[in-house]
């Protein structure tokens, strides 16, 4: 396993939304690799890496972060100087989305009573809503996990923007279709986005509708960078 794995990861948690972001990576004068997603000029070894899979991870190795004079983010775990700062675990986190921290606790404590991976929990509502309790859909739904009102009702919950108690009815909602579905996780979250009818309908298949089949490949993705990276969470 090479070591410059994770700077891999950390820079793409900050474009999770855009499908062509490039990662290049170069060694420059001094011998430090270096990731960026700016291609360096006048270098004749930048190598391309793709968003997937995402690659697990060493826990003990320090990463240090720099923004260089054009306001390209860097990271390497061999600091020159003071402007490198060395990045906690926390910020590792945090580095995926700013609201993590504000959350975590109540949804390990949701993932544990329900059996669900908080990794799963957190690329849902971070898809659904960016963290924002009381965002509300063209649609209707409302809260972390967008919860729509017979669902919520299904659910008893009785205040979606409260969000223990919508992420408890998500969490409920989503154990449920992955009962349904076998544990076919691209199922139970096409379920979750256009209703389990409509997975039934098209024959246990994610239904060939463009916002359901780039929702789970959104979700998917946010869940395997998120389980790489919730491991660090020590606090």
């Amino acid at each position: 396993m090479k070591k410059y794995y994770i700077f891999i990861v950390l820079l793409l948690s900050n474009h999770l939304v855009a499908e062509e972001t490039k990662i290049y990576s170069y060694v420059d004068v001094k011998g430090v690799r270096i990731y960026t997603d700016t291609p360096p000029a006048n270098r004749s070894t930048i190598q391309h890496y793709s968003m997937s899979p995402t690659p697990k991870f060493k826990q003990d190795m320090k990463i240090y972060k720099f923004v260089d004079s054009k306001g390209v983010i860097h990271f390497t775990d061999q600091p020159k100087g003071s402007r490198y700062k060395l990045l906690s675990h926390s910020q590792r986190l945090e580095s995926i989305h700013p609201k993590f921290k504000e959350y975590k606790n109540v949804i390990k404590e949701v993932a544990n009573s329900t059996g669900l991976e908080a990794a799963l929990l957190h690329a849902i509502i971070q898809a659904e809503s960016a963290y924002n309790p009381t965002v509300i859909s063209p649609k209707g739904a409302v809260g972390l996990m967008q919860l729509m009102p017979d669902t919520a009702q299904r659910y008893g919950v009785k205040d979606r923007t409260n969000a223990s108690s919508n992420i408890t009815g998500g969490a409920q909602y989503l154990s449920y279709l992955l009962t349904l579905f076998d544990n076919n996780i691209d199922l139970a979250l096409a379920g979750y986005n256009a209703g389990e009818n409509a997975v039934k309908r098209y024959k246990n298949t994610i239904p060939p509708y463009p916002e359901t089949q780039n929702y789970v490949k959104k979700v998917m993705k946010l869940y395997s960078i998120y389980q790489n990276m919730i491991v660090f969470d020590d606090n």
